[in-house]
């Protein structure tokens, strides 16, 4: 007869030990790294600076009063070198309402760059104004890569200066600091043709693998070569957690976070002279 030894207490106090010290080396320990959800919320509303940029490009030179797509297209093809700079770094080749851009080392709007890659614009007209329709795949951006799904609205604010762009984006990109990060959602810039200044407000879905968050941005202001200014804020939110974090800004190249965890630390930036 086979007789069934059971392990002693001592042995199954070493093997509960064992399996709570595996289990806190899972996701559970991941989460609680707050660090790391830094960065991936400015990874993600990195590259949602860039794509915006971008989009930007493409409408930079046009009226928000056209109507008329074809002709803004034409437009925005014929004023590619005024607004990618230098003038030669990029190829522009217009198709009925589509525009395709191949960039190689431009410096964008707001001094963003370098840019490499390509990108296509669609444009329309709708009842809020001239549609920018924009798409890419692994166009890189400085230190950040891009893929992009994205439709800008374009529109004139009631002051007659101030331009106003509401995307709505999708897509997934790798920001500056290696972070893999699919959005989805909308945000507003807005800027003056004279300045080289913008503004940005957002919400919207942040997933990185298997984690998804809520990333809402405001009152977030950047010069062209500047950090941003101060009064900003990200409130990054973790949606199965409950975990938020808040990231300020003080007009520094470092930006400071505080958990609802009560745990808080400074991140560098990427901007100024580290841009």
């Amino acid at each position: 007869m086979t007789h069934l030894v059971l392990p002693s207490r001592a042995t199954r106090a070493s093997i509960v030990g064992l399996l709570l010290a595996a289990t806190a080396c899972g996701p559970a320990a991941e989460s609680e790294d707050e660090s790391v959800d830094v960065e991936q919320a400015l990874d993600a509303f990195d590259v949602s600076q860039n794509e915006a940029a971008l989009v930007i490009a493409s409408i930079a030179r046009l009226d928000p009063k056209n109507t008329n797509p074809d002709l803004a297209a034409v437009k925005a093809a014929a004023t590619a070198g005024l607004v990618f700079r230098p003038m030669d770094c990029v190829t522009s080749t217009r198709k009925d309402n589509t525009v395709k851009y191949l960039l190689s080392g431009c410096i964008g709007p707001f001094k963003t760059g370098k840019l490499d890659g390509k990108l296509d614009v669609v444009f329309s007209v709708g009842a809020s104004g001239l549609h920018a329709l924009a798409s890419a795949r692994d166009l890189r951006a400085s230190r950040a890569i891009l893929d992009i799904d994205s439709e800008g609205f374009f529109s004139l604010d009631p002051d007659g200066q101030t331009r106003r762009l509401v995307v709505e984006a999708s897509g997934a990109g790798q920001g500056p600091r290696g972070h893999r990060v699919e959005r989805a959602g909308d945000y507003t810039v807005t800027w003056n043709a004279t300045e080289k200044c913008a503004t940005f407000e957002g919400d919207f879905e942040t997933r990185v693998g298997a984690r998804v968050f809520r990333t809402a941005v405001s009152d977030f202001a950047r010069c062209a070569g500047e950090c941003p200014a101060a009064g900003g804020e990200i409130v990054h939110e973790t949606k199965d957690l409950g975990i938020s974090i808040r990231i300020t800004f003080d007009g520094s190249a470092v930006a400071s976070w505080s958990s609802s965890r009560g745990k808080s630390g400074t991140i560098p930036l990427f901007c100024g002279a580290e841009a």
